[in-house]
């Protein structure tokens, strides 16, 4: 029977120290999950050494020895109080306690143990626990079962606060959790049934292995083609350091051009250079603490300004030369972002949040950019969270605008079209510009339901005011690509005419360069559904750099915006001048109306309108205005 016991004792401690040995070399799991989840293995590995040592001694039952014996077995006993405690301590550390609220947790339950631990060690003297006789046998004391209802009681208080806050522990620690239980509940009810079967220890391992496998494993964290840290680990141990409130820096390499490197040499080429990156970026800190976060962006981390400095100076370094693979040598541009004292911004999402904006402002460029997070940068930031945070109640209250420039005709010398433009008003930064909400709303899904309630706002202003529409062709509306894109969108605007009874022929819905040139099935269903009611189509913003000819030829627009930024320098340079005059004879020769953005000056108008151009539209005649004075405008 002792063999048998002895056969899964070692196999238990066998598999302990590989465990240990697995977590402690990764170094993954830094955070104070990860290390109380080392002190319950290296508490598990004692556990199971003393257990056997004692058995060992017990069953020689030799007097001499007795003391010795005496003193292992209640080693054992302590390691047996100990070990619940550890469980109780890593159960909270999966919970969303940091700092000092979590050591407060920690002091709280100590309590019991200590009494406990004090109980066992006055078993040297009572025997309440256990004894040995003269002889060296072993005895169970009067209060021999007492470690095994403290075990229970711990571990069903574990149980019953693992139910409590399963929300915030989340269901797959939860059942995780429950399997430790049960096993753990098996073993010591067979040992408690049974003493002789020492299967406490083995039941140990086996819950301790199931966290390692599920919860705990230092592999999970770990990037496989970069072999850095990944986006969960950046996640938990990063909360944990804005928790502590330690001061740390932190620098983000996006690789900006790797999906155009994939097209051109293939996924295997950019996974090479990922890989280089990575190493180059691990030569430069000599640090454990570099993440890849997304596909083509890393962040490393540190902790000193010095240290700060010399990273990000070797960042620079790394990507002024080019990248060799194959035999080839191939640019590799990035944009780095250097963050300080990351601390302050408090929570992860936000840190996150912050790098997003560093990038967005960086300008266009070939080579690699450094934009640092200054106070500037940061105030640009805090201003864009307060506005984003301001569109969800903008959106539920509909505190849109909706804004309208006409068009004027030099023929006609009239009004004759309109453009409904969407406008915000924040009750403290005042007028909201429409690249920062609508930027915003295309990022976090919900341009869709704004332009929705602006097109129902547009089409309730030509119900109040149907006699605007004899007097002027149309009104044009702005479709985002999220919206014209998104599948069945199109036939809900229809659907919007139709309900205020109106006319089809009363819209021109306008589609800028970026979703013509990404031409696809989504696109023509609605360009088609467009068409076949009657709604216009006008191409905007052409030659602001991503549209040509063959873009224009795909789709059937009756009309195309000239892009105000061909306007910049028509007046003092002639090419210029002939460019932009070429555009319009090729176009209107092509059968198109033709719309002048951005004109805001008589010498422009009139250099226009040599060219043939009728239609202008820009602050020359007028900006755009709300809805009750446009009325007086038209007229």
């Amino acid at each position: 029977m002792t063999g048998y016991n002895f056969d899964f004792l070692i196999s238990a401690l066998v598999f302990l120290f590989l465990l240990l040995f697995h977590s402690m070399n990764q170094k993954k799991l830094q955070n104070i999950n990860g290390k109380i989840f080392n002190y319950f293995i290296a508490l598990g590995i004692l556990d199971i050494l003393f257990d056997m040592l004692s058995t060992i001694m017990m069953a020689s039952a030799s007097a001499c020895h007795t003391e010795i014996t005496k003193i292992t077995l209640t080693i054992f006993y302590m390691m047996q109080a100990l070990v619940p405690y550890a469980f109780m301590c890593y159960i909270y550390s999966l919970r969303s306690y940091h700092g000092e609220e979590l050591k407060n947790k920690f002091k709280l339950w100590f309590i019991p143990t200590l009494i406990i631990l004090l109980f066992i060690f006055s078993n040297l003297w009572s025997g309440l626990l256990f004894y040995f006789d003269p002889s060296g046998i072993y005895h169970e004391g009067a209060w021999y079962l007492f470690m095994y209802i403290y075990v229970f009681v711990y571990v069903l208080l574990a149980a019953l606060d693992s139910i409590i806050h399963f929300k915030e522990i989340g269901w797959k620690k939860f059942f995780v959790l429950w399997e430790f239980f049960v096993i753990a509940c098996v073993c010591v009810g067979i040992q408690a049934y049974n003493h002789q079967r020492l299967l406490t220890g083995f039941g140990l391992c086996l819950g301790i292995t199931v966290l390692f496998l599920t919860l705990n494993n230092p592999y999970a964290y770990t990037d496989r083609l970069t072999d850095t840290f990944d986006n969960t680990f950046f996640e938990q141990w990063i909360q944990e350091k804005l928790y502590e409130k330690k001061a740390f820096h932190l620098l983000s390499v996006d690789v900006y051009q790797l999906k155009r490197v994939n097209k051109v040499f293939g996924t295997s080429v950019g996974d090479q250079l990922l890989i280089q990156v990575a190493h180059g970026l691990q030569e430069i800190s000599n640090s454990i603490h570099i993440f890849r976060i997304t596909g083509n962006r890393f962040i490393l981390m540190t902790y000193s300004l010095e240290e700060y400095e010399k990273c990000r100076n070797g960042i620079l370094k790394l990507f002024e030369k080019t990248f060799q693979v194959n035999g080839e040598e191939i640019s590799f541009p990035a944009i780095i972002c250097g963050i300080r004292n990351g601390q302050k911004l408090q929570e992860s999402d936000v840190l996150l949040a912050y790098i997003e904006y560093l990038v967005s402002i960086a300008p266009e460029s070939e080579t690699s950019l450094l934009i640092q997070g200054d106070e500037k940068n940061l105030q640009g930031f805090r201003y864009e969270q307060e506005i984003e945070r301001y569109l969800n109640t903008a959106i539920e209250e509909d505190l849109f605008e909706v804004y309208y420039q006409p068009v004027f005709s030099l023929e006609t010398g009239k009004y004759i079209t309109l453009e409904a433009l969407s406008r915000l008003r924040h009750p403290s930064f005042g007028p909201v510009s429409p690249e920062v909400f609508i930027g915003i709303a295309e990022k976090s899904g919900q341009i869709a339901r704004i332009g929705y309630l602006q097109f129902r706002r547009v089409c309730r202003f030509i119900k109040e005011h149907e006699e605007i529409m004899s007097q002027i062709k149309n009104i044009k509306f702005n479709l985002s690509p999220l919206e014209l894109l998104s599948h069945g969108y199109s036939q809900m605007l229809i659907d919007v005419i139709r309900e205020f009874e109106l006319s089809f022929d009363y819209f021109q819905f306008e589609i800028t360069e970026t979703v013509a040139t990404e031409y696809n099935e989504n696109l023509y269903q609605a360009v088609t559904g467009f068409l076949d009611v009657g709604i216009g189509l006008c191409l905007d913003d052409f030659g602001s750099g991503y549209a040509n000819l063959n873009t224009v030829l795909k789709l059937p627009f009756s009309s195309i915006k000239l892009d105000r930024s061909l306007l910049s320098g028509i007046l003092d340079n002639p090419q210029i001048a002939s460019f932009y005059e070429n555009i319009v004879s090729i176009l209107q020769n092509m059968g198109y109306n033709i719309i002048a953005e951005g004109v805001e000056t008589e010498q422009e108008m009139k250099m226009l309108a040599q060219w043939g151009v009728d239609l202008i539209q820009g602050y020359y005649y007028s900006p755009p205005v709300p809805e009750k004075e446009i009325c007086q405008v038209i007229e």
